[in-house]
């Protein structure tokens, strides 16, 4: 990542996936009632829609696909893509992939030379914290898709 999020607390380590998972219910409240995609978007239809596809579904945990587009200035970005792990009986959410990698190594497995940042794992949990903050900021609601079965 060539960007850094810098966030000094004194909160307990576990802060982040806590607020992720309060945050996320707070954005989708209908999640675990069923559906496998959802459409989220501003009331005004300025900002492009958060898309949320449900990958699977078991007793205690939830597994999420989050895409993104971004229009900047006229210009098409990449998608942010990130598949999230949704812990119900714990209450937390953590980013399982980001942008197609998968099996992002903790802190402690990352020896200092390779692809990923010693930190990489905590900025792209940060990085969701921002975009579910941004999408609470600006009033994103689920949007009901019409119903395209054929008869």
């Amino acid at each position: 990542m060539s960007h850094t999020i810098v966030h000094a607390s004194p909160r307990s380590p576990m802060w982040l996936f806590e607020e992720n998972y309060r945050l996320l219910q707070q954005l989708l409240p209908e999640m675990e009632a069923g559906g496998d995609r959802y459409v989220l978007m501003a009331e005004e239809g300025q900002q492009q829609a958060l898309e949320i596809l449900i990958l699977e579904r078991c007793a205690y945990t939830t597994m999420l696909e989050l895409n993104k587009p971004f229009f900047i200035d006229g210009v098409w970005l990449p998608d942010l893509s990130m598949q999230l792990r949704v812990y119900h009986d714990a209450q937390v959410v953590e980013v399982a992939a980001y942008q197609g990698c998968h099996r992002i190594p903790a802190r402690y497995q990352v020896d200092g030379v390779g692809r990923y940042l010693r930190d990489e794992k905590r900025q792209i949990n940060l990085l969701l914290h921002e975009l579910l903050r941004y999408c609470q900021r600006n009033d994103y609601r689920e949007q009901r898709q019409p119903n395209c079965s054929s008869i």
